[in-house]
């Protein structure tokens, strides 16, 4: 049986490869982007689809988005230099229309699901980022940067590491606790 992919996988690919291949700074749910990277020079957003209907309906459902950086702007406080989508190699060419339709500067990376599933089978040691393969290069929708946003992210980062971390902590203490009464229990039982 095959692992579901889910935009988890996807996202993770991302952010292992900006941050560990790229050395750049990445966050995932920042501003309305499912992955967000800033390069010291530019600010890259990724929208992640996993599914034809999630692609067409979910960006059909930001439009307002699209005309925006289509005209240059930004929409709420994301202003990318670059956008991407971010699909199974399956919808690639799927992706590759919808953004020919969009805005021809957008980009496409596929996620080979075939490799993954296949690394998986065997239980070899998995860097989702190995299954990324760019489809077409993203071009630059404007040539601003602000380093605002690089703080900005960084924060995001900053807080979900924190929060991870709060997280482990209680999954860790409800581990032990569980040990201690189960151990208390049993003694009281005696």
């Amino acid at each position: 049986m095959d692992y579901k992919i889910t935009s988890f996988d996807l996202k993770l690919a991302l952010l292992q490869y900006f941050r560990f291949r790229r050395q750049w700074i990445c966050v995932d749910e920042f501003e309305g982007g499912d992955v967000v990277a800033d390069t010291g020079k530019e600010i890259i957003e990724v929208e992640v689809k996993i599914s034809k209907s999630d692609l067409i309906n979910g960006e059909r459902a930001k439009i307002r988005k699209h005309l925006a950086y289509e005209a240059g702007c930004g929409y709420g406080y994301l202003r990318p230099n670059k956008f991407l989508l971010c699909v199974p190699e399956k919808l690639a060419e799927v992706a590759l229309e919808w953004t020919a339709r969009i805005n021809k500067n957008y980009g496409v990376i596929g996620f080979d699901t075939d490799s993954f599933n296949r690394r998986i089978a065997i239980n070899a040691f998995l860097k989702h980022a190995d299954c990324l393969r760019i489809v077409k290069s993203a071009k630059q929708l404007h040539k601003n940067y602000g380093d605002k946003l690089r703080w900005n992210i960084a924060r995001r980062a900053s807080s979900k590491l924190a929060t991870l971390m709060e997280e482990r902590f209680h999954e860790k203490d409800h581990f032990y606790r569980n040990q201690y009464a189960e151990k208390y229990f049993k003694d009281k039982e005696q």
